[in-house]
């Protein structure tokens, strides 16, 4: 099979679109690490290649959909999208960290109720 090379426009394409996944990618977990402060809370640091675990099956982060995590789990062929806090856990240099969920500012506080 004799595969055709590729041209100038066709890199320049496949550049383009390369740029614009990394954009959105770095835009939405800033957008994650400002929103969940997980490295700030919980020392979380949600990155693409990060390992994570959901309820129980382990996997690693491959990409961003806005608010939500694409994780490759282990033996599937197709990324999943999940939620950055619900039953997610972290792989960090001191072990498996529980995400928690970012406070409600409206909750009822105890202390004053």
């Amino acid at each position: 099979m004799q595969v055709e090379p590729m041209t100038r426009d066709d890199f320049e394409e496949r550049w383009k679109a390369e740029t614009q996944t990394r954009r959105r990618q770095s835009t939405e977990l800033e957008h994650i690490s400002a929103y969940y402060g997980l490295e700030h809370r919980c020392g979380i640091r949600v990155a693409l290649g990060g390992r994570v675990r959901h309820n129980g099956r382990e996997g690693v982060i491959v990409d961003t959909a806005g608010q939500r995590l694409k994780v490759m789990f282990h033996g599937d062929a197709e990324p999943s999208i999940c939620h950055v806090t619900w039953a997610m856990e972290y792989e960090t240099v001191t072990g498996w960290v529980a995400a928690t969920p970012v406070p409600d500012p409206f909750a009822a506080n105890p202390a004053t109720a």
